[in-house]
């Protein structure tokens, strides 16, 4: 059976991503069309000249961005992230909020799979009364699991500690876990004053040293203990996906804007800025970037009103966790060091002094 000749809508798109060196063919166009990802074109009555099909506005953009970054192993759900957050082409709200979905929930899911597979392996009688110490617990074990240059960052920091400096490996791990553990709770646990000394140690704040490990120390940490900044409620998936679905395109463009100042300001850090811009035109960039829209759209709940991403999980965090350390190791101690002191030596690592307060 005869293919049907493409509409002149159609055949000024494919001469467009021709030009630009990307060029598609009717059949892909079809293909995007039917799964959601082009709109549908319109027929346009010209009186005495007949009738044509018009796209909306604003397809010719879609279809570059599309076309540009179509390639071998790329889904549908890629295309639709790497348009929308690469080129801020207007993709369309059902493609968009089905690909944000898919890649929030699924990474939510083996996040919760790999949980409960690790709190499977302490037995019943060792397990703690509170689930949330045992979920927290369980993800601080991953994490120590995963190592890389943050634990092993952490890890030295901690030998910074008095009486540390030649603590065996399985010591400094086990005090590494619990840091973890403690910051992966709804609170932190401030009462623990040798939890909070560890804590000071692993964050580092009195050092000389510059390292983008030592960054990432700060980055994680802060990131973990944002939550801990917030309003505690409890949520679910469903109410996740409730949320998605009923944003507006405006909502999720002032979202995308958020999280794309906070990952920027992220690969800032953690590349000291030798590797340029933040690649969002890779698949995976465009992922976590989707997932961390998606959280921080119900996380952005339990925040202040007018609360930023950027600055809350990164520097309101790090002076949060600066002021509760100062009042532990005064508790410690019984020595403080006085408020003007104090605010000089942290505003380095808060980047307070920035934003002149």
């Amino acid at each position: 059976m005869p293919r049907t000749a493409p509409s002149a809508a159609d055949r000024e798109l494919i001469a467009l991503t021709a030009a630009d060196g990307h060029p598609v063919s009717a059949a892909q166009l079809k293909h995007w069309r039917r799964r959601g990802l082009l709109p549908s074109p319109a027929r346009q009555f010209l009186g005495r000249d007949g009738t044509r099909t018009v796209y909306p506005p604003g397809t010719r953009e879609l279809v570059r961005s599309l076309a540009r970054h179509a390639g071998p192993g790329r889904s549908l759900d890629d295309l639709a992230l790497l348009a929308y957050f690469c080129d801020e082409a207007p993709v369309p709200e059902l493609a968009l909020k089905t690909a944000l979905a898919r890649v929030y929930f699924l990474r939510r899911n083996r996040h919760w799979e790999a949980v409960d597979t690790e709190r499977a392996k302490v037995p019943e009688e060792l397990r703690s009364d509170d689930v949330h110490y045992d979920v927290a617990e369980a993800e601080a074990l991953i994490e120590l699991r995963g190592g890389g240059a943050i634990i092993r960052q952490m890890r030295r920091n901690l030998r910074r500690r008095p009486g540390l400096a030649k603590a065996s490996r399985q010591e400094i791990d086990e005090r590494v876990a619990g840091v973890l553990t403690n910051l992966n709770r709804p609170r932190l646990p401030e009462d623990d004053l040798e939890f909070m000394a560890d804590l000071e140690a692993v964050l580092d704040f009195d050092s000389e040293e510059s390292s983008l490990a030592r960054l990432a120390v700060w980055e994680t940490v802060a990131i973990a203990h944002a939550a801990q900044m917030a309003e505690l409620r409890e949520t679910s998936g469903e109410e996740r996906l409730h949320r998605l679905a009923a944003a507006t395109m405006a909502e999720l463009a002032d979202l995308r804007a958020e999280v794309r100042q906070a990952s920027e300001e992220t690969w800032g850090r953690a590349t000291g800025g030798r590797l340029g811009a933040l690649p969002l035109d890779q698949p995976g960039f465009a992922r976590l970037t989707a997932a961390e829209l998606v959280e921080w759209m119900s996380a952005k709940t339990v925040h202040p009103e007018g609360a930023v991403l950027a600055e809350r999980y990164f520097t309101d965090s790090l002076a949060d966790l600066l002021a509760r350390c100062y009042l532990a190791r005064v508790r410690r101690t019984g020595v403080g060091e006085g408020r003007e002191a104090f605010v000089a030596r942290t505003s380095g690592a808060t980047g307070r002094h920035r934003r002149g307060g």
